[in-house]
């Protein structure tokens, strides 16, 4: 059985062994995504806006352990993906699947991602959601689009016929662009700039949109 992890797909490969497609932003779902807005605004303004300025300043300066480390990480903390026996967010997880490629071939999928929410104590079980990639800018050199891709083929097979929407995202210096795949199609969003007073607050909002799909869905 071939075996490939999810650093080493390109986005144009996961299309093509997978037989896969990228659908417009206007998608109803990614549409839904973007619309949405989130209380987490109001409650957390000054704190949201401290990490915005620390980003600004330092964004081209930062490695890619300091920008998880005192921006991406704590702008997920606002949103708060820990819940309880219920579900939590996993750093560092490792993900294995057998996903059929459109020629019948069962590809197994594996790797560590950076970050995931699904449920489960100890390991993740049932993933809703993807962060893949905290890559500098200026040093981005790989595909991050084509790793979240596999990775979320990987949690839509792991997830035993849900038929669930996968989220994800990745993220390019100061740049967030969201993901969602549903089935064989996957709608990219534009590319929000977190130094960006309006931009942090719809990536914000959109990440509150993901834990109400979790939250009611398990």
């Amino acid at each position: 059985m071939p075996m490939k992890s999810f650093e080493k797909w390109k986005t144009e490969e996961v299309r093509m062994t997978f037989g896969i497609q990228q659908v417009e932003e206007t998608h109803k779902m990614m549409t839904n995504w973007l619309s949405f807005t989130s209380s987490e605004n109001t409650k957390y303004t000054e704190r949201i806006e401290e990490l915005r300025i620390r980003l600004k300043r330092f964004a081209n300066f930062w490695s890619e352990e300091d920008i998880k480390v005192f921006f991406i990480i704590p702008i997920i903390d606002i949103v708060n993906f820990y819940v309880f026996g219920k579900y939590r967010a996993f750093t560092e997880a490792f993900i294995t699947a057998k996903v059929m490629d459109k020629n019948g071939t069962l590809q197994n999928l594996r790797g560590r991602v950076e970050f995931v929410v699904a449920t489960g104590e100890q390991d993740p079980q049932t993933p809703f959601f993807f962060l893949n990639e905290y890559k500098p800018q200026i040093k981005a050199v790989s595909d991050p689009q084509g790793q979240l891709l596999s990775a979320m083929l990987a949690a839509q097979a792991k997830n035993n016929g849900l038929n669930l929407p996968i989220y994800g995202l990745y993220t390019i210096g100061q740049l967030w662009f969201f993901v969602i795949l549903e089935g064989k199609e996957y709608s990219v969003s534009p590319a929000f700039d977190a130094t960006k007073k309006d931009d942090l607050q719809q990536i914000i909002s959109m990440l509150a949109f993901v834990k109400k799909h979790i939250e009611a869905n398990i």
